[in-house]
């Protein structure tokens, strides 16, 4: 399954890269997030090519047949374009994300970065994986030796939604603001690129407050096996999948710190 995955991505990446040059039009999903036509298109292509595979195996997308409301246990898990305003906007930080679960739990991960030409991938107990371009791939662990606390902390955030910078999205203003005066510093990364800084040590902790299953699924496997504490912005750590949100962080306690400034 995981060299499926990674074929996947390898196969789509020359078109991806050749769109993202171009990237001017776009439409507006009912949620309000944004969709364009290499959305589409890519997420067609690896579907194609996931059910010459296994053809019998279910297919959930973030463009085609989302199944929000409709439990998902078994099968594979695309998000073509993560960072479709990333990938608009110029910046290389978009992802394609491909995950498989089974019964309901992440358990392999594919974050590919097409402009950057870098794949993260993991597989449950394969470990956590990088691979630049061509060259061999490098095991990834940040391991739990690093448990400084918040104000020591570089804490990313994908952005200001559901929080009390901007309360229009989400069901909860969540408090941002206590965390960017807590912390040693505080950065914008995009998307799923800030969560695999995490991974890398680059940064200290992540935080997405609104995510769907397939923002999700493809992180989960990388994150654990590199080492990184993952739990939505409750501070659950089960069914992750459907958490809504997540956090990743260098270490239980910082995640704990987050939990508590965020929903206080």
């Amino acid at each position: 399954m995981l060299e499926i995955a990674l074929d996947a991505v390898k196969m789509i990446r020359p078109h991806t890269i050749k769109s993202f040059e171009n990237a001017k039009y776009f439409n507006i999903k009912p949620d309000k997030s944004l969709v364009t036509q290499t959305d589409l298109f890519v997420e067609r292509e690896i579907r194609q090519f996931l059910m010459s595979k296994y053809p019998d195996i279910e297919i959930m997308g973030e463009e085609f047949n989302p199944r929000i409301h409709d439990p998902f246990k078994t099968g594979w898990i695309i998000d073509p374009i993560d960072g479709t305003r990333a990938f608009l906007y110029g910046v290389p930080l978009f992802s394609t994300l491909i995950s498989y679960v089974e019964n309901n739990e992440p358990i392999i991960g594919v974050i590919s970065f097409p402009a950057l030409n870098q794949i993260f991938y993991a597989s449950k107990n394969g470990g956590c994986w990088l691979q630049n371009g061509d060259d061999k791939p490098v095991r990834i662990w940040a391991g739990s030796e690093k448990n400084i606390n918040l104000a020591s902390a570089v804490v990313s955030t994908s952005g200001i939604h559901s929080t009390t910078f901007d309360s229009r999205e989400g069901t909860k203003a969540y408090h941002l603001s206590k965390v960017i005066k807590s912390a040693r510093d505080a950065v914008f990364i995009n998307d799923s690129y800030q969560h695999v800084m995490v991974a890398m040590g680059r940064i200290d902790a992540a935080i997405d407050t609104i995510m769907k299953p397939w923002d999700i699924a493809a992180l989960v496997p990388c994150m654990r096996e590199a080492g990184i504490i993952c739990a939505n912005i409750n501070g659950n750590d089960t069914d992750l999948l459907n958490g809504g949100s997540l956090l990743t962080a260098s270490s239980k306690s910082l995640l704990d710190e987050l939990v508590v400034h965020l929903n206080d």
